[in-house]
């Protein structure tokens, strides 16, 4: 653990400690010890805020008096079965034993502290902001303990606890450093993004705060984890602003300002290739070294020393620093994979290869001994989180079986509610995907048909003209001047060029939709055309000229009308048609209700063909029929965007 760490982790554990009472000069502590020790009569009430005055004042300097009056604290607390006082006495006894490092301990007392605040939950006598405040209070002591003992994960897990408690009642400053230490627990793992995240939220709770060093610190973290991401201008900018705090705090906060010299001399150097300004950090660091100093701060400002001579391509320099490094911090950890990685790249220029061999088989083992064991740390971590989570829950299901036992009917019944629910949506889900594959899958058959009949159309309505229009002038030509073969033969000649013409006209093509239906309507009895919109190509032509061409022909051949109107209306975004006809208004609404008849066979087929092709491409179609009166079909197509 980095002292980084522990000051940011002091720092939380005072604000949690808000509400305690800590004399330095300890003269209330004198008088309140005195109280007791004249053997005049208190009620236990007043006897129970002299032990939790006593043991919170004590805390910081005078471990066995602290431990002391704690205890004497959590015997009264059962004595009246004081819930938040026993709390609060378990808490210091662990904070005590936090404080030696017995961390198992600690965490002992801080879980019996949770326990309490659980049964706290259905005591009216107990508000919840004080309930609150005994659960943000464990949450960050246990994470606190978890960073010291360098286990991420689980520390992570109940700073996440503490978080929305400390975000409801807008306790910025505890917020701001719970962010900063999560960014920080991030960053360890090596999930850059993640730690950018909270060292940004940090930052935002620390300006809202109005503390300077809340704000510094967030910069500072922010930088390291930009630089880690190669986002330089943003490192820059957030390590500027770090360094115009720390550069004016530099003794009482020297590692932090080491730690920002460092990063500022590596954005230099890998952002803007600036050699010269990376120089200049790296000297101020070296001069910000003294006895103070921690071991991880000292081998940072030395690996950057190394980093820069090989810069300079000064590579004895660069080794004598590297080993600097090395020797700076006795601990072994994954930093000194780093100081070893620039310790290689310096004998190699020297020509050292048996060293060079060396050190990479020792950076090989390590790593791969740092993958091992960091894998197993976090299974670990993750089963002692389920196990504890699951004591607690065994612990609290002990103190109140019978609540417990209307709780979990409770949640038996919503669970079963809740199941219902989740499988009815996933049999709609089910249904809606189904349905949705069943119209795409008919949607392209539709979309393949037409195609097939627009291509079937071309090729009949050239065979007609090629083949059989050049058969039929042959004969003509067989046939003797005047007579009736003569006049049969133009007439089946005509007829052969209306019915290919009609059937996909070349006017289509050349001069578009509207000249085509004009045509066609023109050389129809009884059928007019009118025009509405703009004068252009619209999408899917043949499409729409066949449609129109099959209803005139239905209407023709079934309703007996006597005048049908067509009109076509184009605009930017949609292309509608109308067809309508005074005949004797028979064509069903749906496809359904048309049936074939031997007299006209495709009565069945004619309308469901067209209202297929319509959805094919996503448009809508209206049938009105009215007995006696007449049919009117409306086709809108949308133009794709």
């Amino acid at each position: 653990m980095c002292k980084n760490h522990l000051i940011s982790l002091f720092l939380f554990v005072g604000c949690l400690q808000a509400t305690a009472y800590s004399d330095h000069r300890g003269h209330r502590i004198d008088s309140l010890e005195n109280v007791l020790a004249s053997g005049r009569q208190l009620s236990d009430e007043d006897r129970m805020e002299a032990y939790k005055s006593l043991m919170w004042g004590y805390l910081n300097t005078d471990s066995e008096r602290a431990t002391h009056y704690a205890r004497l604290a959590l015997a009264l607390s059962y004595r009246h079965d004081w819930q938040n006082s026993r709390a609060d006495a378990l808490r210091v006894l662990g904070l005590l034993a936090y404080g030696g490092t017995n961390y198992d301990t600690a965490l002992g007392y801080f879980e019996q502290a949770l326990a309490v605040t659980d049964s706290m939950q259905d005591n009216p006598k107990y508000k919840q902001s004080d309930i609150d405040d005994n659960y943000s209070t464990l949450y960050g002591s246990i994470a606190n303990l978890y960073n010291m003992r360098d286990e991420a994960h689980l520390a992570i897990a109940y700073y996440q606890k503490a978080l929305p408690i400390f975000e409801k009642y807008q306790w910025l400053e505890s917020t701001s450093i719970l962010y900063h230490n999560m960014g920080e627990l991030y960053e360890t793992m090596g999930n850059y993004a993640e730690a950018r995240r909270n060292f940004t939220l940090a930052l935002a709770n620390g300006r809202r705060s109005g503390d300077s060093l809340l704000v510094a610190m967030s910069c500072k973290g922010l930088s390291k984890a930009y630089l880690s991401l190669g986002d330089y201008p943003q490192a820059l900018q957030v390590a500027a602003e770090a360094y115009d705090y720390y550069r004016h705090h530099a003794t009482e906060e020297n590692e932090d300002y080491l730690t920002t010299l460092c990063n500022l001399a590596r954005i230099q150097l890998k952002g803007t290739g600036s050699r010269q300004q990376a120089d200049a950090y790296c000297r101020e660091a070296l001069g910000a070294l003294n006895s103070e100093t921690g071991a991880e701060q000292r081998a940072d400002v030395y690996n950057l020393c190394a980093e820069m001579a090989l810069e300079h391509h000064r590579w004895q320099e660069a080794k004598d620093y590297a080993l600097m490094a090395l020797a700076a911090d006795t601990i072994e950890t994954i930093d000194d994979i780093g100081s070893r990685v620039l310790l290689v790249m310096a004998c190699a220029e020297l020509g050292q290869t048996e060293q060079v061999r060396q050190l990479i088989t020792y950076i090989y083992n390590g790593m791969e001994q740092f993958s091992t064991d960091h894998y197993q740390s976090g299974l670990s971590q993750m089963e002692v989180l389920y196990e504890t989570e699951k004591e607690r829950a065994e612990l609290a299901r002990q103190q109140d079986e019978n609540d417990q036992l209307r709780r979990e009917k409770q949640w038996y019944l919503w669970g079963g509610i809740l199941t219902a629910l989740v499988l009815l949506l996933a049999a709609l889900l089910f249904f809606f995907l189904w349905r949705s594959i069943r119209l795409k899958r008919r949607t392209a058959l539709t979309q393949a048909k037409l195609e097939g009949e627009l291509a079937e159309r071309v090729r009949l309505s050239r065979d007609l003209h090629d083949r059989l229009g050049g058969t039929l002038t042959a004969l003509r030509r067989q046939v003797e001047s005047g007579g009736e073969a003569l006049t049969l033969t133009d007439q089946a000649i005509s007829e052969m060029r209306n019915v290919a013409h009609h059937l996909l006209p070349d006017s289509l093509r050349r001069h578009g939709l509207r000249v085509a239906l004009r045509n066609y309507c023109q050389a129809m009895k009884n059928v007019s055309f009118t025009f509405l919109g703009q004068e252009q190509h619209v999408p899917n032509e043949e499409a729409v000229y066949c449609m129109v061409y099959e209803l005139v022909n239905n209407a023709v051949k079934s309703s007996g009308a006597q005048h049908i109107r067509v009109q076509l209306i184009a605009e930017s975004d949609y292309t509608a048609v109308n067809v309508s006809d005074d005949g004797n208004g028979t064509t069903a609404a749906s496809p359904q209700e048309t049936a074939a008849t031997p007299e006209n066979p495709s009565a069945g087929s004619g309308l469901r063909n067209i209202r297929e092709r319509v959805l094919a491409l996503g448009g809508r179609i209206d049938i009105m029929a009215r007995p006696g009166e007449g049919t009117e079909v409306n086709i809108e197509l949308p133009h794709s965007k």
